[in-house]
């Protein structure tokens, strides 16, 4: 049997150098012409590639096959080139009749072949495509393609009728389209072993598990989430590892002669032990396992796509091209010879290099994988430029849970592209200053940050937190970084002072205020006191004695009483100051000005609201005290918002990524226990509006009152006993009964007629011209005298809670009485239109008005005498002198 020779079985390496006059043999000829069409085959084969390069799409049309236009190479340098369209309507078997070749033997069986017949080519053995199924039993789409240049040696006879010279062996290279079995097809387009087959048999992407934050109220509730996802993460990663080699081994075999997943798999298996009961740092356990992940998947990533071959296997598809099948819906990659270019002109070959690299790079990533020792020392962290994980993880800083292993310098294997360049050191690293760094990576925060949305924050994990929070807004501002950093705490044990302020700062400044109003009213009272005591030492023995003083020694009893207020005021003051708990110390300066105030009653008379009063019945500590709740209140919530678990709830995009994106929040965590620093997270926005404590707000310095109140307080009056008491009984109850008339002339003057005559009472003075104007200005008296003795009654401390309910309704009803009387005094002056010249009559009256509406406090009733004055002074007919001082009256009074 004739067998297909092969080209390249035997490379020619030399061949002769002819000489003139040489005499010629066969061996020399042959050696030439196979030196040359060796090289030929050689550079096609090794320095352009092999397999289809483009086109050869088999089709079946109607009743014949179409074969597209194309090219391809065999292994032993057969050049394929197909112009044109060909069109094949007839087939014959090949069976063993044919040359010998050695592919389509299983042993000495021939695989079922038929070859097609171009179009219009005669052939006696040709049958009709139309009927191949009926004949052969196949239908023709379900049958593969395959290009045969069939080579063999044809040797002529040595003579014929007219020439008996010897012609030589003549080397016919045919090439015929056949169709076989799709099985056949299968086994004749075996792949080479290329990195982009490997990549395909490569397990699928290692998916990193994440650790959901849900339910987390300790760092061992924090740790466990972590440890579940980087269990997941490490059997995938192992499965991963362990199935790397064998695919891989034809281009690896150099760099490891065996396959380095078992000690992969013992060095993982170690760290993961470390940190099955190691709460404190596993977050970087939790990166690292990314870190190599990611590793991992871009190492076959960079598979794919190269196809090249450095040296084909000649025996791999010597002769034949496989097309695939003639039906292009059951076509598959697996059926048809693909294109396997040389290095030389691969565009995907860098990758390969690339590839080699990342598996140096798992290797160190694992055996240079160390948590640094937690510092105190602030110096410690460090802010880096780096690259978010949108981006490969050799443009990101180097992490610094990477040892610097002299041995397996990890900033070597970091970079692909610095690799090559000879720029290793020119990667930013926590720990750049101990390889060296170069460049803008020796001082990164000194050079241009423009080109990095990311920044590595590390070194404050075990640290206090107060600590790491001061040094990392420290170097924040320092280096003018466009990031934001906050804390929050796990565990809900509070801090000694709060983490950050409440975030409505006016409540700040109203609590403030509400402070130095309360602290105003103590240092009055505490000064009003001092200036008591002088007043009644000089006053006793003289307008005072202790009998008046119901027998209590005056002088030492205001001493004492005076220092009991100044004591407590000094404590009171104190607490109010520091914002501490003040309302009990308050109260106990309010008692004691009580005190004060009741135990001199007997002897003083007060002309005004006096500031132990103001303290007593003021509204400053009441306002303090709401404020005070309102501030706990939003310090509370604020609190809430501090601890992790609220904290999550009002972000609950928080993550963990070992640093910030430019623009972002870096958030520590804490553990309330020990206030170490335990994790890390990250906001891609700026999440809070205060970052630091408010500014002191001004100091507040009480509006000056007039000295006058403090160089007479009071006035001091003698107590009237039993025997004077007996002296001038009949005198006030006859002024009793002057009051009582007084009333009932008012009755009758209500009632009386323009130009009736009205005197004044018997027994009351009438300074004024007019009678009736002169009781008017009696009952604007009596009501004033009325409402300041209801008025003292209220401040003497000894009166129990039900006396005091009733004097306080009998002082509203007085308040009544006496604006009616007011407004009855200056109504009587308007409907007159007297003179209000200075030191005129009705100058008089309405100066006697004025004065007694100050004496009106309750808002309703004052309320009432503001609208009867306005309405007064508004009429029409009103002289403008009277409506002016009317006005006057309201001004003074503080309604306008």
């Amino acid at each position: 049997m004739t067998e297909s020779f092969r080209n390249l079985d035997a490379i020619e390496s030399g061949y002769t150098v002819f000489e003139k006059d040489q005499v010629l043999t066969p061996e020399q000829l042959n050696g030439l012409a196979g030196y040359l069409d060796d090289q030929e085959r050689l550079s096609r084969v090794a320095l352009l590639g092999v397999g289809i390069a483009c086109g050869l799409w088999p089709s079946l049309q109607g009743r014949r096959v179409r074969l597209s236009h194309g090219v391809g190479t065999t292994t032993d340098g057969d050049l394929v080139f197909l112009p044109g369209a060909s069109f094949y309507d007839r087939y014959k078997p090949y069976d063993s009749s044919a040359p010998k070749y050695a592919p389509f033997y299983h042993g000495e069986q021939m695989i079922r072949a038929y070859e097609l017949v171009r179009e219009g080519e005669s052939d006696s053995r040709a049958l009709a495509l139309s009927g191949f199924e009926e004949r052969e039993g196949l239908p023709p789409e379900s049958l593969a393609a395959v290009l045969y240049v069939e080579s063999t040696l044809r040797d002529e006879d040595l003579c014929t009728g007219t020439d008996c010279d010897n012609r030589g062996k003549d080397s016919v290279h045919t090439l015929k389209l056949l169709l076989v079995e799709r099985k056949s097809a299968a086994a004749l387009a075996a792949p080479l072993d290329t990195p982009d087959g490997a990549a395909r048999r490569l397990p699928e992407p290692v998916v990193a598990a994440r650790a959901v934050l849900q339910g987390v109220g300790s760092e061992a509730e924090l740790a466990r989430l972590y440890r579940d996802a980087c269990s997941l993460t490490h059997a995938r990663l192992v499965a991963a590892l362990e199935a790397l080699y064998e695919p891989c081994k034809g281009f690896l075999q150099d760099l490891a002669p065996a396959d380095p997943a078992p000690r992969w798999r013992a060095t993982l298996e170690k760290i993961q032990s470390t940190f099955a009961g190691e709460n404190r740092g596993i977050q970087y356990y939790y990166d690292f396992l990314k870190d190599l992940a990611e590793t991992c998947n871009a190492f076959r990533e960079a598979l794919f796509g190269d196809a090249a071959v450095c040296c084909p296997d000649v025996d791999a598809f010597p002769k034949h091209l496989v097309l695939g099948s003639l039906d292009p819906a059951q076509r598959s990659a697996a059926e048809r010879t693909g294109f396997y270019p040389s290095p030389m002109v691969s565009d995907r070959f860098e990758q390969r290099a690339r590839a080699r690299f990342l598996v140096r790079k798992i290797d160190t990533l694992i055996a240079s994988f160390a948590l640094p020792a937690p510092a105190s020392d602030p110096a410690a962290i460090r802010i880096t430029p780096s690259a978010f994980e949108d981006q490969c993880l050799e443009k990101r800083a180097i992490p610094f849970y990477y040892a610097l292993r002299e041995d397996l310098p990890v900033y070597r294997a970091w970079s692909y592209a610095l690799w090559r360049r000879g720029m290793e050191r020119h990667s930013y690293a926590y720990h750049a200053a101990s390889y060296g760094a170069a460049g803008a990576a020796a001082a990164p925060l000194a050079a241009q940050i423009g080109a990095f949305d990311f920044f590595r924050i590390e070194g404050h994990v075990g640290m206090n937190w107060d600590r790491a929070i001061g040094a990392l807004r420290t170097r924040i501002r320092e280096f003018n970084l466009p990031i934001d950093v906050e804390v929050v705490r796990l565990g809900a044990q509070r801090p000694p002072r709060p983490i950050r302020p409440i975030r409505d700062l006016d409540l700040y400044r109203l609590q403030h205020l509400a402070r130095a109003d309360v602290t105003a009213q103590l240092d009055e009272a505490e000064k009003y006191g001092a200036a008591l005591v002088d007043q009644v030492k000089a006053a006793a023995g003289k307008v005072i004695t202790d009998e008046d003083n119901d027998n209590m020694p005056v002088v030492r009893t205001a001493e004492e009483r005076t220092k009991t207020l100044t004591d407590q005021v000094k404590i009171a003051r104190g607490q109010v100051e520091k914002g501490a708990a003040w309302l009990e110390e308050v109260k106990g300066a309010t008692v004691a000005a009580a005190d004060l105030s009741g135990a001199l009653s007997a002897v003083t008379k007060k002309e005004f609201v006096s500031p132990l009063d103001n303290l007593i019945t003021g509204q400053p500590t009441r306002w303090l005290n709401w404020i005070d709740l309102l501030v706990q209140d939003a310090q509370d919530k604020e609190d809430l918002r501090s601890q992790f678990a609220g904290f999550l709830r009002q972000h609950p995009g928080l993550e963990h990524y070992a640093g910030v994106l430019r623009g972002g929040t870096f958030v520590l965590v804490y553990d309330a226990a020990t206030n170490l620093v335990v994790a890390d997270f990250m906001l891609p926005y700026s999440c809070c509006e205060e970052r630091e404590e408010p500014a002191p707000p001004p100091k507040l310095t009480a509006p000056v009152r007039p000295e006058v109140i403090f160089q007479k307080p009071v006035r001091l009056v003698p107590f009237l006993d039993k025997t004077r008491f007996e002296k001038v009984a009949a005198k006030v109850q006859g002024e009793v009964q002057l009051h009582l008339k007084y009333f009932d002339a008012f009755k009758d003057a209500v009632a009386a007629t323009k130009g009736t005559g009205i005197t004044a009472p018997a027994g009351v003075r009438t300074d004024f011209s007019d009678p009736l104007l002169n009781l008017r200005v009696a009952e604007a008296n009596y009501r004033t005298q009325e409402v300041d003795r209801l008025r003292t009654n209220l401040l003497d401390p000894r009166i129990d809670e039900q006396t005091r309910t009733n004097v306080e309704k009998e002082l509203e009803a007085a308040q009544e009485s006496l604006a009616t009387a007011i407004v009855n005094a200056t109504e009587y002056v308007a409907s007159k239109n007297l003179d209000v010249t200075p030191g005129t009559e009705g100058a008089q009256v309405l100066a006697i008005a004025s004065g007694s509406l100050a004496k009106v406090t309750n808002s309703t009733t004052l309320a009432s005498v503001e609208r009867s004055l306005t309405t007064i002074a508004t009429k029409p007919a009103l002289q403008p002198q009277i409506a002016g001082t009317i006005n006057n009256m309201l001004l003074a009074r503080g309604q306008w």
